[in-house]
C-alpha cells in the first residue's frame, strides 16, 4: 500500500524534474550559442535538453513504470553537476554546481540506493576537481566534499521524512478502521494495477469473495459489539491465510471480503479458496441461531489465466455470481466461477475490454 503512494509521488517529481529541465536547458543553449558565443556550453545544454525530451517521451504514461528511467535522469545530472565542477568560475563557484546533484537525486531514487549516489557524487566532485587546470588545495576539496556530504545527508533525511508522512497519509485513506485490511476504494487502484501487470507478465490473476453465512443473525442474537469483534477476527484470520506477495485483502462491505491474488494455477486457486473458508470456520465462533451453530463463511472465486481481456468489473462481477452461487449451494462451501453453466440466468456474459 504505502509502497505504492511513495512511488507515485517518485514518479510525479521525477516528471517535474524532467519539465524543468527542458524548460532551462534548451533556452540556455540558445544563450550560449548565439548570445555568449561559447558553442561548448550551447552544445552541452542543448545535448541535455534533448536527452530530457526523450525522457519525457518514454515516460509520459504517469505511473511506477517511469521509475525505470531514473537512473539515466540521475546519470544526466551527476554529468551536469561534474561539467560545471570542471569548468566553475568566479562568476559560477563549484559550490552552486554541488547543490544540483543532492537536490535532484534524493527524491526520485529508491531509499537503498541514495547512499550509493551520494558516494558516487563525492567521489567524481574530487575527479573532477582534481582534473581542473588549477587544482585545488587537498584542504579546500576535503572542505568542499565534506559540504557536498552535508547536503546530501540533510536532503535525504528531509526526503525520508515527507515520505513518511505520504506513507502515513496513504494508510489512513486505504485502511479500513475497523478490520484493519484494506478498503474499498483501495481495491480500485489495486484491481487495475494487478490486470495490468498479470497482462504484461503473462500470469494468472484470481478474484475470490467471500461473505460471512448469517452474520445478520449473529449481531442480532449477540449485538453490534461482538459482531465488529467477529469482523476483526475473520479479517485477521483472512491477512494470516493470504500472505505472499501477491495477496490483497480487501473489506468489500458489510461483511464481505474480497482477496485478490496471482500467480496460481487453477488448482492452487481453488485450494486458496478452500483454505480461506476453512480458516474462518476454524475459528470457532459460535452462532447459536444460525443452522450450524457456529461461524461460517461462503466463497466464490474466478480464476483467470490470460488478464489480457479482463476488466475490474467484470472480475468482482464474476466471483461475485459464484459467492451468489455458494450461497444458493447451503453456505459453507467454495464456487469456482468456471464450473457454473455459461446460460445460467443473472450470470454477466463475458466481453472483450475496451481497447
Amino acid at each position: 500500500m504505502t509502497r505504492y503512494s511513495v512511488h507515485r509521488f517518485r514518479a510525479a517529481v521525477l516528471h517535474m524534474y524532467l519539465r524543468i529541465t527542458a524548460f532551462i536547458s534548451l533556452p540556455l543553449s540558445v544563450v550560449y550559442f548565439v548570445l555568449d558565443m561559447t558553442p561548448d556550453r550551447g552544445a552541452f545544454a542543448l545535448l541535455l535538453g534533448m536527452f530530457v525530451l526523450w525522457l519525457q517521451w518514454r515516460t509520459r504514461h504517469d505511473g511506477e513504470e517511469s521509475l525505470r528511467f531514473v537512473n539515466w535522469f540521475v546519470l544526466a545530472m551527476l554529468a551536469l553537476m561534474l561539467y560545471g565542477t570542471y569548468f566553475s568560475n568566479a562568476q559560477l563557484r563549484q559550490e552552486a554546481w554541488m547543490m544540483i546533484f543532492p537536490i535532484t537525486f534524493a527524491p526520485i531514487v529508491a531509499a537503498r540506493e541514495r547512499f550509493v549516489w551520494a558516494v558516487a557524487g563525492a567521489v567524481s566532485i574530487v575527479a573532477a576537481m582534481m582534473l581542473r587546470p588549477e587544482v585545488p588545495t587537498a584542504v579546500s576539496t576535503m572542505v568542499l566534499v565534506i559540504a557536498y556530504l552535508a547536503l546530501c545527508f540533510v536532503t535525504m533525511m528531509l526526503v525520508r521524512h515527507n515520505e513518511q508522512n505520504i506513507e502515513r497519509l496513504a494508510h489512513l485513506s486505504t485502511i479500513d478502521p475497523l478490520t484493519k485490511v484494506y478498503n474499498r476504494n483501495y481495491m480500485k487502484d489495486i484491481l487495475l494495477g494487478e490486470i495490468n501487470r498479470c497482462r504484461r507478465n503473462g500470469r494468472p490473476l484470481t478474484a475470490i469473495m467471500l461473505d460471512i453465512d448469517h452474520f445478520k443473525i449473529l449481531n442480532d442474537s449477540y449485538g453490534h459489539m461482538c459482531g465488529d469483534s467477529v469482523l476483526e477476527r475473520v479479517a485477521e484470520a483472512l491477512k494470516q491465510a493470504a500472505q505472499r506477495a501477491g495477496d490483497f485483502v480487501f473489506r468489500y462491505g458489510g461483511e464481505e471480503f474480497c482477496i485478490l491474488t496471482s500467480g496460481l494455477s487453477a488448482d492452487e486457486a481453488r485450494q486458496f479458496a478452500e483454505k480461506l473458508r476453512v480458516c474462518v470456520k476454524g475459528l470457532d465462533i459460535e452462532n447459536q441461531r444460525a443452522p450450524r451453530g457456529h461461524l461460517t463463511a461462503s466463497v466464490g472465486y474466478w480464476w483467470v489465466a490470460d488478464a489480457a481481456e479482463v476488466t475490474p468489473g467484470m472480475l468482482l462481477l464474476n466471483a461475485d455470481n459464484a459467492l451468489y452461487r455458494a450461497k444458493e449451494a447451503g453456505r459453507d462451501t467454495i464456487v469456482d466461477f468456471a464450473e457454473i453453466e455459461r446460460t445460467d440466468t443473472g450470470l454477466v456474459q463475458l466481453q472483450p475490454a475496451a481497447s
